[in-house]
């Protein structure tokens, strides 16, 4: 079954999206000295939320499904090529803690949250990068 369907790409919306991500991980950052398993589950967040930004610029969408996220992962590793690597094992890695942290008992270290923040603050410029070059500018 597929994972995606098409959607019209509005470039408003993308934007809408890509700031949004922006928002989560200045936020995340902010929760880093407060509350790390916060901090790291917005920068987790943040980096999704840019990944349905990519998405969305390429007229697509998840599906409503178990196992969104992964798709979501999955299709922007296919799409961002100029990622360098290991990015999106670290992504998945991140969203896998982040599931055990929320439902099950997983600690998360100030480290852990920390790396999360600066992965999804690098993850935000690949991502931005890649739309300024793709979206019309308004």
């Amino acid at each position: 079954m597929n994972k995606t369907k098409p959607q019209r790409i509005d470039p408003k919306q993308v934007k809408q999206f890509l700031a949004d991500a922006h928002k989560k991980a200045s936020t995340a950052r902010k929760n880093l000295p407060i509350d790390a398993e916060a901090a790291y589950q917005i920068a987790y967040e943040a980096m999704l939320k840019a990944s349905l930004a990519l998405m969305l610029s390429h007229g697509e969408r998840p599906r409503v499904q178990l196992g969104h996220h992964i798709a979501i992962i999955e299709f922007a590793e296919k799409h961002l090529t100029s990622a360098p690597a290991g990015i999106f094992a670290q992504f998945d890695r991140m969203r896998r803690k982040r599931n055990n942290a929320f439902y099950d008992l997983a600690l998360i270290s100030d480290t852990e949250a920390e790396e999360a923040v600066k992965v999804s603050e690098e993850y935000l410029k690949l991502v931005s990068t890649d739309l300024a070059a793709r979206l019309p500018a308004p």
